[in-house]
């Protein structure tokens, strides 16, 4: 998606933003380049890894039914060829371990499987270049409508949050 987004003009940056998710959940595959894990892999990498820390990368998890990892050479993330790297139970433990999510909900996730607070968390140990991307990356996650607006900074997380208050009811959730 970094290569593929035109941030020419906001509107279509707007318009791909509030449909990444929904791109990735329709995908035939997603596949995701771990830059920064060696080959040959090991098993712990992945929990390590420096994707598991950004914003965005959340919804890469999450959404799509068949994903694949790679290691900074290209090389299947610890040698496995398999049909969906989300069906291996070694990387799903990784997953398991680094997101404290369920096996079952990583792998068919819908944005109805976690609670309010339970999204929050996992986007609290995420990370985000750009300081509204932290609000911005959970939009589909959240099924929000709220539409991005670049300079806006720490607001876009109020706006996020004003509008998970008024669709939920739970006001917890400022306390975030």
């Amino acid at each position: 998606d970094t290569c593929c987004i035109d941030k020419s003009t906001s509107s279509i940056l707007n318009q791909s933003l509030t449909s990444m998710y929904q791109w990735y959940a329709g995908s035939a595959a997603t596949i995701v380049f771990l830059a920064g894990v060696a080959h040959p892999s090991k098993p712990g990498d992945l929990l390590r890894s420096l994707w598991m820390t950004r914003a965005w990368t959340l919804q890469e998890l999450l959404s799509p039914k068949v994903i694949f990892f790679y290691d900074s050479e290209w090389k299947p993330y610890l040698g496995n060829t398999g049909s969906n790297h989300k069906e291996s139970p070694e990387i799903m433990q990784e997953l398991v371990d680094a997101t404290n999510i369920p096996h079952g909900t990583i792998f068919t996730f819908t944005p109805d499987d976690l609670g309010v607070r339970e999204k929050l968390r996992l986007a609290s140990t995420r990370n985000a270049t750009v300081e509204e991307d932290v609000a911005y990356s959970l939009i589909g996650i959240f099924k929000s409508d709220i539409r991005p607006h670049y300079g806006e900074r720490a607001d876009a997380l109020g706006h996020l949050l004003e509008e998970i208050v008024a669709r939920s009811g739970e006001v917890t959730v400022l306390a975030w």
